[in-house]
This record gives C-alpha cells, structure tokens and sequence, in this order.
C-alpha cells in the first residue's frame, strides 16, 4: 500500500523537472532580452499623422488687388466687385472704419489674405488688411499701391483661365498687361506681338465730354469699313463693366469698334481693331480683361 501512494508524487516530481527544463530553454527566434511583438505597442504618433492646416504649417500670401466698393453687409464684412465678380470680405485688423470713408460704386485698392473654413475646406474666407479709396490714394498710388503683377481669370475656348499680367502705366492711368502684348505709353497702344494688326489705342477724355459728340463721331470713323451697328446695354455689360458706348463695323476680313468706358467718371476712348486672321480667337478675352483693369491715375 505504502508503494502505491508514491507513484502520484514521483509523476508530480517529474512533471515539475519537465515544466523547469522546458522554462531554462531558449527560443530560436526570440533572444534573451528582446522584446516580443507585443510587448512593446507602436508610439500613437507613428501610426496617427497629426493634422495640420495651411495656415499653420505656412504664413497665409497677401493678395493685393482692385475693385469697386459696393457696400458694407454688417458690421464685419463688406461686398467688393472685383474681376472675379461680386465677393464678400471680412474687416481685418485695421479694416473696421474703412466703411465709413467710402461710398458706393468707389473704387477701392485692397490687400487681404485667404483662409480655408474648418471642416469645410471649399469654402474660401477673405480678411481684408487693406481697404482704402483709389482716388484718395494720391502719390502712395503712383508709388506702387498697385501690384506690378496681378492674376486674372479669362475664358479661352471655353475653357476658364487663370493668367498673370503686369502692370503698365499710360497717359494718366494704368492697366494690367498680358505678355502676349506690347504696350507703348507714348501712343497708348495695346498690340498683339505675333501680330501687330491687332491692337487697341486708349484716349483719356476730358471730364466735360459729350456721349451725344462722341457718338457721331465713331459712327463717322467706323462707316469706312462697313456697317455701323450700336451694341445694347445687355451686350455692352457682357463685354466690360462701365461701358457708355460701344459701336462696331465689319468690312473685308477687319473688325472695327469704337468704344466709350467710364471709370469713376473719368471717361476714356477705346478704337479696337482687329482683322480676321489666326489670332482672331485669343485678342477678344484678353484684351477685354486688359481694359478691364484701367484704373484712373
């Protein structure tokens, strides 16, 4: 009896040497020391990419631009007409009493900044840091208020643009030439450098000048080269805003306008001419956009 109840603690004793041996051994794969797999998590910043918005990851670019000051919407934000259409802008720092100093439908010169709304990154915020009336700019404005460059958002065969110009100085005003331009400020002309044929010469008028004189006064030129037609207020405002006058004539392959642009009162004589040859396409947009952007001086 005594030599049966030893068996159970001689196979307990040797379960136990076998637990000992199989724990003093050494892995293959795992050295002493190492961690294993899941000893030691990932760091969460290595998996997880903090989120960094534009604005602090890069100093928001000052946008300098022109416009025609519309109106103010409360007491924060202001609508502004500019090449891209009507667009609101938030008072920035030093922007809260600009209102006050303007009226409607004058022109302004501005400088803001864009910003992307949090969690809505489509849409665009425009802070204002500069909001002051062109006229009352005086000297500052010849001594460069204006950008030397600006973009400008055109329509090339159907397709919407965005193309850079400089700015250039005329006879008592300035505008923003394409490169595909020459501009000579001793002639005021405005001409295509691959063809010089087609061009725009731009006369600054008196500020008594009569719509009634100037009217007679183009159909006469205009009626050499053909038919003399008058454009309506509707098709005048699809070509350029400020438009008081706009006749046009076609004789053989050459297009004629005579054309009367108004800016702040200031009046101005625009004779287009443009023969029907390859760079028929490209003139209109782009030298639409450069009349645009005369602003008086």
């Amino acid at each position: 009896m005594r030599s049966q109840r030893s068996l159970p603690a001689v196979a307990a004793v040797a379960v136990l040497m076998l637990a000992i041996t199989a724990c003093g051994g050494k892995s293959p794969v795992e050295a002493p020391g190492e961690p294993t797999a899941t000893a030691s998590p990932p760091v969460a910043e290595s998996t997880i990419a903090p989120s960094i918005s534009p604005a602090a990851s890069a100093e928001a670019q000052t946008i300098q631009s022109t416009g025609t000051y519309v109106g103010q919407i409360d007491n924060h934000s202001v609508e502004i007409e500019t090449e891209e259409g009507p667009i609101a802008f938030e008072l920035g720092l030093g922007t809260e009493n600009a209102p006050a100093e303007l009226e409607m439908n004058d022109p302004v010169i501005i400088e803001y900044v864009e910003k992307a709304v949090e969690g809505d990154p489509s849409v665009v915020q425009r802070v204002l840091s500069k909001l002051i009336k062109a006229s009352d700019s005086g000297e500052d404005a010849q001594a460069g208020s204006l950008p030397e460059t600006k973009v400008i958002k055109l329509t090339l065969e159907g397709m919407e643009e965005e193309k850079t110009a400089s700015l250039a100085e005329g006879e008592g005003y300035s505008l923003y030439v394409f490169d595909i331009f020459t501009f000579d400020k001793s002639s005021n002309k405005l001409a295509m450098k691959v063809d010089p044929g087609y061009y725009a010469e731009i006369t600054k008028l008196p500020s008594d000048f009569n719509l009634d004189a100037l009217t007679e006064e183009g159909r006469e030129e205009l009626s050499a080269t053909g038919e003399v037609t008058a454009l309506s207020q509707e098709e005048r405002d699809q070509r350029m805003s400020g438009l008081r006058l706009y006749l046009t004539a076609m004789g053989s392959g050459l297009t004629r306008q005579y054309i009367v642009k108004e800016i702040d009162g200031q009046g101005y004589i625009i004779k287009l001419n443009i023969p029907q040859r390859e760079a028929s396409e490209g003139f209109g947009p782009h030298i639409y956009a450069s009349l645009e952007s005369i602003v008086n001086r």
